[in-house]
C-alpha cells in the first residue's frame, strides 16, 4: 500500500505487548488518543509508513488468548475475536455452512498472505453483524452498519477496544453470497454482499463495498428482491434499482460510472447465484 509518500521508514513509538485484556484497558486508558491498536498490523503500519498516522504508543494484541478465539455455538450465532485471521474465518468449517457471504468475503480478501496476516476486519453487513465493544464505562454492541463512518473513521473512543465481531444465528432458509471485481488490483474496485430470507415474505440485504468511503445498502433494490416474484426480469430490476440508488466516487482505480456499472454487473450475478438461476 502506497500513497506516493517519500518516507520509507516509521515514526518513533513506544511499542507495548500486554499479555491479557484489562492490560490492553488500562493502557488505552492512560493514553488516550496518543495511542494506536495493532492486530495484524498490515493498514496501520502502512499508513504510519506514510505519515497518515503518528501514535505515541502502539499496542499490539495479538497475544491476547481471548481475542484469537473463532467459536460457533448452534442456535445463537458466530463470535468472532479481533485476533482471528481472515484465512482461519475462510477455513472454519462453521462459517462455511451456515454464513456463506462471509467465507466466500475472507477466502477472496488481497492474497493468502494478506488474508494470513491480517486480522478479520467487519465486512459483511448482510448477515446482520455487531461489533462487541469494552472500555473502561463497560462493555457495548453496536451495529455494523453505523460503526463504520468512514475509511479510518469508526464509532469508537480513544479508549475503548473492538474485542468481537458477533453474527447471530441466521434461519435456515437463508441464502448469501459475496461478489467482487478487483480487475488485477489487491483492492476491490466494487463488491456485493447479497443476503436472502426465503420464507412468506422474503427478507434481502444488498450491502455494497468498494464504491464509496464506507459500505452502503441498497434499500431500493432491497425492496424489489423481497416484494417481487422471482424472474429474471425481478433481478434485472434490482440491479437497477441498485445501479440507480447507489452513490459510487471516482478514484484512481476506476471512475463513478464505471462503479455503477459493476454495481448492476455484481447485483446481477449475485442474485442468481442466491435464487440458483
Amino acid at each position: 500500500m502506497s500513497f506516493g509518500s517519500p518516507y520509507f521508514s516509521l515514526p518513533e513509538f513506544t511499542y507495548h505487548h500486554p499479555n491479557n485484556l484489562e492490560e490492553v484497558l488500562r493502557l488505552l486508558e492512560t493514553h488516550g488518543e496518543e495511542a494506536k491498536v495493532m492486530g495484524g498490523g498490515v493498514g496501520l503500519l502502512a499508513f504510519m509508513k506514510e505519515r497518515l498516522m503518528s501514535p505515541a504508543h502502539v499496542i499490539d494484541i495479538k497475544g491476547i488468548r481471548e481475542l484469537k478465539e473463532l467459536k460457533y455455538t448452534s442456535g445463537i450465532g458466530l463470535s468472532i475475536g479481533a485476533c482471528v485471521t481472515l484465512a482461519e474465518v475462510a477455513r472454519s468449517d462453521a462459517v462455511k455452512q451456515h454464513y456463506t457471504a462471509l467465507q466466500e468475503a475472507a477466502s477472496r480478501a488481497a492474497d493468502p498472505m494478506i488474508r494470513g496476516r491480517a486480522t478479520l476486519v467487519p465486512a459483511l453487513i448482510a448477515l446482520g453483524g455487531v461489533v462487541r465493544v469494552n472500555g473502561p464505562r463497560g462493555g457495548r454492541e453496536v451495529d455494523l452498519g453505523s460503526f463504520i463512518k468512514g475509511p479510518v473513521d469508526i464509532e469508537l473512543q480513544p479508549d475503548e477496544l473492538v474485542t468481537h465481531l458477533v453474527l447471530s444465528e441466521g434461519p435456515p432458509s437463508r441464502r448469501s453470497t459475496f461478489q467482487k471485481f478487483s480487475a488485477g488490483s489487491e483492492f476491490s474496485v466494487a463488491s456485493v454482499a447479497a443476503s436472502v430470507v426465503f420464507g412468506k415474505r422474503r427478507e434481502a440485504r444488498l450491502v455494497y463495498g468498494g464504491v464509496s468511503s464506507t459500505p452502503v445498502r441498497s434499500l431500493e433494490a432491497e425492496k424489489v428482491v423481497a416484494e417481487g416474484e422471482v424472474s429474471e426480469a425481478m433481478i434485472l430490476r434490482a440491479s437497477q434499482a441498485a445501479s440507480r440508488s447507489v452513490e459510487c466516487v471516482s478514484d484512481v482505480l476506476a471512475s463513478a460510472d464505471y462503479r455503477r456499472h459493476l454495481v448492476q454487473v455484481l447485483t446481477t450475478k449475485a442474485l442468481r447465484r442466491v435464487f440458483e438461476r
